[in-house]
């Protein structure tokens, strides 16, 4: 909620939604909505409240796939972010270049997320990103 405030879209409808990410995509699914913009922040692992297990490396891929269900005809980007270790910035953007339809055009970028030092000119790394954004 206080990055909705920093980037100043207090006054946007915003909706915070904590549940199953494959339960909500798949009820999303059945009725019908879809969405011009996905942005994924996947934890690396995690358990449901029913002992479920969340590994990156295991569902990421299937979560991509069941997202492109409910993806517009004309969607805007497709954004993932990920601290995992291991994971580098081509994986992600492969799974994207392997699941988003060809028709889509757009153009494919990946690389670190990092924050500037603020005593020396040096990059602290974060995590990697891979984004699709279509060419308007």
């Amino acid at each position: 909620k206080e990055n909705i405030e920093i980037s100043r879209l207090s006054d946007k409808k915003v909706r915070f939604i904590t549940e199953d990410v494959f339960k909500f995509v798949e009820r999303e699914i059945r009725r019908g909505n879809l969405y011009d913009v996905v942005i994924m922040d996947p934890p690396s692992y995690g358990r449901g409240p029913k002992g479920e297990i969340w590994k990156i490396e295991d569902k990421l891929f299937h979560l991509i796939e069941l997202c492109m269900k409910v993806l517009s005809r004309n969607p805007l980007f497709f954004l993932i972010n990920s601290y995992t270790a291991g994971f580098s910035p081509t994986v992600l953007e492969n799974m994207l270049r392997l699941k988003l339809p060809e028709y889509l055009k757009g153009e494919y970028s990946s690389g670190e997320i990092g924050l500037q030092a603020t005593q020396r000119e040096i990059i602290l790394p974060c995590g990697i990103f891979a984004r699709w954004e279509a060419v308007l």
